[in-house]
């Protein structure tokens, strides 16, 4: 039974809602990004250039 139901689903537009949901998580993450401030990218810029261990999310 459960074969039968396997081989009746029809998965010919199954690489257009994965794209779909690709761009729409892309999307997201760019206006994300786009949303932090200045400082924001500043302090995250600089986590490489720093010695010290420190969370760029704490507002210290």
């Amino acid at each position: 039974m459960l074969r039968d139901v396997l081989t009746s689903l029809d998965y010919s537009r199954s690489a257009e809602i994965a794209l779909g949901l690709f761009l729409l998580a892309f999307a997201l993450l760019v206006y994300g990004t786009l949303r932090l401030s200045r400082r924001t990218t500043d302090r995250y810029a600089s986590i490489p250039l720093s010695d010290r261990v420190e969370d760029p999310r704490d507002d210290n």
